[in-house]
């Protein structure tokens, strides 16, 4: 198997959580967990390891309470699978991270992969509790199997997004909602970025409640995505500021946000994701002048496309980026996430906390952010 350019001559691939604990528990070596392998360019190189474990058999719904919005499934379980599984129920999760739904589960938490439905929340909005196998083949768990949990430290949230450094992620507890009655998008263009920046801020600061809400570049496109009870979803409509809206619903619908994610995917080789203000979203366009961008308008989150790591250094003189793709070499010359001084030495003693040794996932995360 090769992650990330390394070669590795050993995988387990457990079927069972006490195959997983024993897998982890026996290695004495560097460890790296992986699933379907969609977010390999995230993060920092991966140093070298000397076993793979491959997530994806750790495929099931171990509970399922549809009367209590629950579900409780196994980090190898692909988002499609489960979504299929919920859909006979008629609920969902609101999670559609850019790859698709050949993301696994486990994979999804550990990179916080985000997609359209970023206006409805993240993954770690929809988390309840989780399981993991700690570096020594220690099993913890944090948060429970209910949607009222008590108070204490909610290590779901410190897991998410941790690239598996810290801990390897075995089971996620999430809350559901009922499925969308109705479902439907908005899409109009306009001509210049001043004008779409009014539209969106007109937009934001109205009555209506987007799922997803997107502006596109070069061609300035603008996607408003309702999803609600029937009647609901006709008034935000209707409560839209004027513009050449196109509506689009069933078949038509889904065939638009495909193309949305081939627009993702045609971003380029270099991806970055920069947080702003929705307000200043205009000026990072007329700054930089990217190709092309996908910005999400409710948060300020822009995922945009650069040449090279030079441009990299220069979007981060003025505003936070991560890398969100990227070739190994442009990882190998500018750190993935951009941490600075007092954020990295938290994040360092974070991962010495959990991972004394650093041998979980070495180098994907802060201990490869600045390498000597």
């Amino acid at each position: 198997m090769i992650l990330d350019s390394v070669h590795v001559d050993r995988v387990h691939a457990p079927r069972t959580p006490a195959e997983l604990t024993e897998a982890i528990g026996s290695e004495t070596g560097a460890v790296s967990p992986v699933g379907a392998g969609t977010e390999l360019e995230f993060g920092n190189p991966l140093g070298p390891i000397d076993c793979a474990i491959d997530m994806r058999r750790l495929s099931r719904i171990t509970e399922y309470v549809p009367a209590d919005l629950t579900v409780h499934v196994e980090a190898g379980l692909t988002l499609g699978e489960l979504q299929t599984a919920l859909a006979e129920h008629n609920q969902i999760l609101t999670l559609d991270p850019w790859n698709g739904p050949e993301a696994t589960i486990g994979g999804i938490a550990a990179t916080n992969a985000q997609g359209p439905f970023r206006a409805a929340g993240s993954i770690r909005d929809w988390i309840i509790g989780m399981r993991v196998v700690h570096v020594d083949g220690r099993n913890s768990k944090t948060g429970g199997r209910v949607v009222k949990n008590v108070s204490g430290y909610d290590l779901a949230k410190l897991y998410t997004g941790s690239l598996g450094s810290l801990a390897v992620i075995s089971e996620v507890s999430f809350k559901l909602r009922a499925n969308f009655e109705k479902i439907v998008t908005a899409r109009t263009r306009v001509g210049s970025s001043s004008e779409a920046l009014h539209l969106t801020t007109a937009i934001r600061r109205g009555p209506v409640e987007p799922v997803s809400f997107l502006w596109t570049g070069p061609d300035n496109s603008i996607y408003v995505r309702f999803g609600d009870q029937k009647r609901a979803v006709d008034w935000q409509l209707s409560a839209l500021p004027a513009a050449e809206w196109e509506t689009f619903e069933g078949e038509a619908e889904d065939a638009l946000w495909r193309g949305v994610r081939r627009d993702y995917k045609e971003l380029g080789e270099i991806v970055v994701r920069l947080v702003t203000l929705p307000s200043k979203i205009e000026r990072v366009v007329d700054r930089f002048k990217p190709d092309r961008w996908l910005a999400h308008v409710a948060n300020g989150v822009v995922l945009l496309s650069v040449e090279s790591a030079d441009e990299i250094a220069e979007l981060r003189r003025e505003f936070p980026v991560v890398i969100d793709r990227a070739p190994i070499e442009v990882r190998r010359q500018v750190p993935a996430f951009g941490l600075n001084g007092p954020q990295y030495e938290l994040m360092k003693q974070l991962k010495k906390s959990f991972d004394p040794e650093g041998r979980l996932n070495p180098g994907r995360h802060v201990d490869g952010e600045y390498r000597a």
